[in-house]
């Protein structure tokens, strides 16, 4: 950069000045009135445009145009634009500057916040002016907003209108916005919505007045944000706020009725109760009482003092944490309201449960004296579909500390019990202890994911080790169906973007969602009956893995490996010889796999291959003798050679193609029937001269981890019963008794070298 000076007059001249990731570049010159006249280029971090000054009279003129193209603006938190227009023009007039402007984006990214598209235009000139803005995009939800302003240095004008997550709001008129000595006046405005409106006044500036009522609110648009909470019910009030200044103490109050507030699950609704709360905050310190009342009757109530307030130095949250915390809590009613408290939407607890407390202390360290109990709750996760039925809990209320003596509770046909302590001081982290123990407990249950659990979980957070979930598990039965994404009746279509637009690099993707701290130590062990059936898969394996990481970026390590099963394909049926499927650590979660199966067909052996990852798998085939891949199919399918095929054929060869790359549609009969019958394998069998079956089903059952029976039985009179009794890993016995008078005894020995 060079400075020079000609008489009176300064001129500059930048060969190149990086500022924020933009290179500058150009010369200006000071005219004889003053302001400075020339252009300055702008190029880098996907941004170019031009900065020309010019003199308008005595005063400085600016003219910027600009574009985006995928561009970057470093910061704390970045601003990414894929595309934008800028064309802006002002004069700096030392009491109200003169604005002219016009700008387009499309795809802007700032943490959280997405635009998809927005333009905002402004003509604010000699003190008046109108601004537009209309934008589209997404913040957690989607939104759409369209904003008219009328502009002067006193007075503003809005009308505003649009939707969040498809829900309406509008000013029921334009919103007044006057100029007053100590900052800006809000006149009464009202947000009309679908169901009940928000009245809003107040004042900003040096200080903060908020004054709001709400009439008729219906909750269940909370729905909209958070699809499975399951709200319902209307909600009316007031929420006043006053703080004169930033440092001061503000003052607020609070009064919220809730009709008919109620919770809905997956087959569950709690019963509709009503709350009515009333809270106070002030110099001198602050207070809460609330009410639930249900069918007229009081079944809940709660009180909270917290007075007189700290004399502690720091803001005014800090001296609120440091005060005196005394009242107590009464609740004998469904645990559906109180577990709407929690914010976990995919989750619900149900059934009767009481709590009596009484808590003092301080607000940062509380003391609570109380017990609480129930004996018929009911836990559902939709994720995972969790179900505990008949569970009890007892828990005590001492110090800071809940300490459940007791937690039992059904899980299928099997227990969960646990006991430990949650401590609810806020100066000491949150401190959790919680050990569980699961006794073959069905912990998920869904059409695509079965398992039962035997082993202990501990859940624990201190401020040495941090939030951790550890423990070992042994699975004595799962299942899990193998659905690619390409099987769906209807596609899910992944990475779509409009035309032009530059795909997110992962740092980005990764940026819009919070981390866990959750730490995960789990150990996932199963010796057999983990079941993998789908896309003409039906297996039995063995697991061994081990999960760590954080709950929002687990890493997997380990393997599984097959037992047994068969391997369907173009109506062959395929034996699985080798199995083993290796979790690597790799994130996302993309085990490698190695499955080979092998079948007979005249005078070959085939032998099908699968290797690669689960996400790109690859397929291919072999035989003993060998032959091309192509005359292998043509074997498999029609038992002739592929020269012999005829026009039907080699269709009817590319549709059993197309069963390697899905499940041939999403209807599984067999799947379905296995599942409503309890047993552990169901499959076709074809026709067998050698015993004089025909085509049979095989139903199969494990008695014990050792021992599994099958009853193959088909149209024409055929039974028989296969009895396989493992000794070890490697050496089985095999008994076969046939309705025909056929019989047979054998012994299995294998290992994978």
């Amino acid at each position: 950069m060079i400075v020079s000076t000609a008489g009176a007059r300064l001129g500059v001249e930048v060969s190149r000045l990086t500022f924020a990731g933009l290179n500058f570049s150009g010369r200006v010159v000071q005219t004889a009135a003053g302001p400075f006249a020339g252009a300055l280029s702008v190029t880098g971090s996907g941004l170019s445009g031009t900065v020309r000054l010019a003199a308008a009279g005595r005063y400085q003129r600016v003219d910027l145009t600009a574009r985006a193209d995928a561009a970057r603006i470093p910061g704390d938190v970045p601003i990414l634009i894929q595309r934008g227009i800028i064309q802006a023009a002002a004069i700096l007039y030392p009491n109200a500057p003169s604005v002219v402007a016009d700008i387009q984006l499309a795809g802007l990214r700032s943490g959280q916040l997405h635009v998809e598209t927005a333009r905002a235009r402004i003509n604010y000139r000699d003190g008046q002016g109108q601004a537009q803005l209309v934008a589209e995009g997404s913040r957690g939800v989607p939104f759409r907003a369209a904003v008219n302003a009328a502009l002067s240095p006193s007075h503003i004008r809005v009308a505003a209108q649009g939707s969040v997550n498809r829900i309406a709001f509008r000013l029921a008129s334009p919103a007044e916005l006057r100029k007053i000595p100590a900052g800006w006046q809000l006149s009464p405005a009202t947000v009309a919505l679908p169901q009940g409106n928000i009245r809003l006044t107040g004042r900003f500036g040096d200080a903060l007045v908020v004054r709001s009522r709400f009439t008729n609110i219906d909750l269940s648009m909370v729905n909209a944000f958070a699809p499975e909470s399951g709200l319902g019910g209307t909600l009316s009030g007031s929420l006043d706020f006053d703080q004169s200044s930033r440092s001061a103490f503000p003052r607020a109050e609070a009064r919220l009725n809730v009709e008919n507030f109620t919770r809905t699950g997956v087959a569950t609704r709690s019963s509709p109760v009503d709350i009515v709360s009333v809270a106070r905050l002030g110099t001198d310190g602050g207070a809460l009482n609330a009410i639930i009342r249900r069918g007229g009757a009081v079944i809940g109530r709660a009180q909270v003092r917290l007075n007189p307030l700290s004399a502690a130095a720091g803001s005014w949250m800090q001296r609120l944490l440091a005060s005196p915390l005394g009242g107590g809590i009464r609740y004998n009613g469904p645990a559906e309201i109180l577990w709407s408290l929690t914010g976990m939407a995919d989750q619900q607890l149900s059934g009767p449960v009481g709590i009596a407390a009484d808590f003092s202390g301080r607000v940062q360290n509380p003391q609570f004296r109380g017990v609480i109990r129930a004996d018929a709750l009911r836990y559902e996760n939709q994720t995972y579909g969790t179900r505990i039925t008949e569970l009890a809990l007892d828990g005590r209320f001492n110090s800071s500390r809940l300490e459940i003596t007791r937690l039992a509770g059904r899980a299928g046909s099997g227990t969960v019990t646990g006991r430990g302590a949650i401590d609810l001081a806020a100066a000491r982290g949150y401190p959790i202890d919680i050990s569980l123990v699961f006794d073959r407990a069905r912990l998920a249950r869904g059409n695509a994911l079965g398992a039962t659990a035997t082993g202990t979980v501990t859940i624990s957070n201190s401020s040495a080790r941090g939030a951790l979930i550890s423990g070992e598990l042994r699975l004595p039965e799962a299942r899990y169906q193998v659905i690619r994404q390409g099987a769906a009746e209807i596609a899910e279509l992944e990475g779509v973007r409009r035309k032009g637009e530059q795909p997110l690099r992962p740092d980005e993707q990764e940026a819009a969602a919070p981390p866990s701290i959750w730490k995960l130590d789990l150990r996932v062990r199963a010796d057999n009956e983990v079941y993998v059936s789908g896309m003409g898969l039906e297996s039995e394996w063995e697991t061994d893995i081990r999960i760590r990481g954080t709950s929002a970026t687990p890493i997997v390590t380990g393997r599984a490996e097959v037992l047994r099963g068969t391997f369907s394909f173009g109506g062959r049926r395929f034996e699985l010889n080798e199995g083993v499927i290796s979790f690597t650590g790799s994130r996302p979660v993309d085990p490698r796999i190695n499955i080979s199966a092998t079948t007979e067909v005249d005078d070959i052996t085939a032998r099908l291959n699968i290797s690669g990852s689960s996400s790109n798998p690859r397929i291919s085939l072999t035989s003993s003798p060998s032959l091309p891949q192509d005359e292998i199919l043509a074997r498999l399918f029609f038992g002739t050679s592929v020269t012999n095929l005829s026009a039907m054929q080699a269709i009817q060869l590319a549709a059993s193609l197309n069963t390697l790359r899905g499940s041939g549609g999403g209807l599984n009969p067999l799947g379905k029937l296995r599942s409503a019958s309890g047993i552990d394998r169901l499959r076709i069998l074809g026709a067998d001269e050698t015993t004089g079956r025909g085509t049979a089903v095989a139903a199969g059952l494990h008695i014990s981890n050792d021992i599994y029976v099958e009853v193959i039985t088909d149209a024409r009179g055929f039974t028989a019963t296969q009895l396989e009794v493992a000794l070890s890993k490697s050496l089985s016995i095999l008994s076969q008794v046939g309705s025909f008078g056929s019989s047979s005894f054998s012994v299995r020995y294998s290992k994978d070298y």
